[in-house]
């Protein structure tokens, strides 16, 4: 391993567990929508694609406006009507939710913590910087890189680039470690990165998915693998 001199992150979902502090957000906003009789964790993981699906839609603009169109988006076939300050507020309190109280999953932190006595370390988030901000566990981290900053989502070329420009080493000197098959492999092998892919899922490499250099189902195996 030493041709890696830096490695970088996909945060949320790979370093922290989003999936449980989404579910924490949407149940607000069903308690507040008056929404019952359905999983808050089904409802946040159709907001979550929605939102995913608004944001490769167009150009960069902040996270919470995508996500208060894709709340719509979910929200509207079961009866909720409201305006759009009413979406937006409502959209504020899953994503403030969802980012502030996510936490590392186990194995997360002492991996980390090993890694960046060796290596820079750098999380590339689709996130605005603020919210990015509210995470406990971003304090890990000497250094990041928002969409926000880079004026882009992953999977597009600008942020990846950015990142291997702020960081200064070549792009086949960089891992990137992430969970996410669309963002971040489709994203990352194309600029020369090297990826180390966290399957905590146990999916199937999409049919025009690269294949990564590494497949883990956690970031055990990224410790293993620099033996930290």
């Amino acid at each position: 391993m030493d041709w890696v001199k830096a490695i970088t992150f996909d945060f949320w979902g790979t370093l922290v567990d989003v999936d449980s502090s989404g579910e924490t957000g949407m149940a607000k906003v069903m308690e507040r929508t008056g929404l019952s009789g359905m999983s808050s964790r089904e409802l946040y993981l159709k907001w979550d694609f929605a939102t995913v699906r608004r944001y490769r839609s167009d150009v960069w603009r902040p996270y919470v406006q995508w996500g208060a169109l894709a709340l719509r988006d979910v929200l509207e076939p079961l009866g909720v009507s409201l305006s759009d300050a009413e979406f937006a507020e409502n959209a504020e309190l899953l994503i403030s939710t969802m980012t502030s109280q996510a936490k590392p999953h186990p194995e997360v932190p002492a991996v980390i913590a090993a890694l960046k006595r060796r290596y820079p370390l750098m999380p590339i988030t689709n996130m605005d910087d603020r919210l990015f901000a509210m995470n406990p566990f971003r304090a890990e981290f000497d250094q990041y890189l928002t969409a926000e900053d880079a004026g882009a989502f992953k999977p597009s070329a600008i942020i990846f680039g950015k990142a291997i420009e702020r960081l200064g080493v070549p792009a086949q000197s960089i891992l990137h470690v992430s969970l996410a098959q669309f963002a971040d492999l489709e994203g990352a092998m194309p600029m020369g990165m090297k990826v180390a892919w966290i399957n905590r899922g146990g999916e199937a490499l999409g049919p025009f998915t690269p294949r990564p250099l590494f497949e883990f189902r956690d970031l055990k195996g990224l410790g293993e693998l620099f033996a930290v």
